[in-house]
């Protein structure tokens, strides 16, 4: 893969991300409603190597919507050098999970770049500030839109939320990615269950097959409370696992990077 860029120019560079970072997850809505708050840590490895890492935390707001905040930091190598990518963000849904607001601010460099998003009045608007100029995109709000950024892997949960188990198969979401300010048609189908391997035991998994539509597929995994397991990129080289499955998990390194060796793969019943 090659680097999303350096800390000058990062909403530049992270388009290089656009075919290749990305996350999903599954189950319905009332699951989760009963948990007022949750956190989560993921690694994330390229060419079998750990390049990063991802924490969310969530929590429902004292206006009954729900709130994801979330920190990352991914390092990527070009064979030349190694460089640094790290983000915050924050997203608001409703109880039903449609999407209220969306930030992403870049924490890596001092450009500041970011970009914000709202649903107002019937449409989404993003707002993106590069360099310190800001221009603004707006488009009618599609039914059973979604977000589902790059590089942001556990917002799977929440468009997972979406699918409805008891019909399963193929199902379509009009996915909003405030990078391009366009929607791309996001396609998630339930395969057969199975389980994954892990120092401490099995956990039994929910396995679906997810596609960017006419640009990549994805293979996913998520535990029977629609959590995020793992997601796998396999044209990209890429993976993400929750942190707990991966034996004496630590930091990305800036040294050369650790293997992935140690999780099992999903293995069908």
């Amino acid at each position: 893969m090659r680097p999303a860029g350096g800390t000058g120019t990062p909403i530049l560079a992270r388009a290089a991300l656009l075919t290749a970072l990305l996350p999903c997850r599954a189950l319905s809505p009332t699951s989760f409603a009963a948990q007022p708050s949750y956190t989560q840590s993921y690694l994330v490895f390229i060419k079998g190597a750990q390049a990063g890492n991802e924490t969310v935390t969530e929590q429902w707001d004292p206006q009954g919507n729900f709130v994801s905040t979330s920190e990352s930091e991914i390092f990527l190598d070009d064979g030349l050098e190694r460089k640094r990518m790290a983000f915050v963000t924050r997203l608001v849904l409703t109880k039903a999970y449609a999407p209220v607001s969306y930030s992403y601010r870049y924490t890596s460099g001092s450009s500041g770049d970011r970009y914000e998003v709202t649903v107002k009045d019937g449409r989404i608007i993003r707002v993106l500030t590069r360099n310190g100029r800001a221009s603004e995109a707006s488009l009618p709000l599609e039914p059973g839109v979604v977000i589902l950024d790059f590089s942001v892997y556990h917002q799977f949960d929440y468009v997972m939320r979406r699918y409805d188990l008891k019909k399963g198969g193929r199902q379509s979401f009009p996915n909003f990615i405030p990078l391009i300010a366009s929607e791309l048609p996001l396609a998630i189908t339930r395969l057969q269950d199975s389980q994954i391997e892990h120092a401490r035991g099995v956990l039994p998994v929910r396995t679906f097959r997810v596609e960017f539509v006419g640009v990549w597929s994805a293979s996913l995994a998520t535990d029977r409370d629609g959590r995020l397991v793992r997601l796998a990129v396999r044209e990209q080289d890429l993976e993400v696992v929750r942190k707990d499955l991966i034996p004496e998990a630590a930091a990305p390194p800036r040294e050369p990077a650790r293997p992935a060796q140690d999780l099992a793969r999903p293995r069908s019943k």
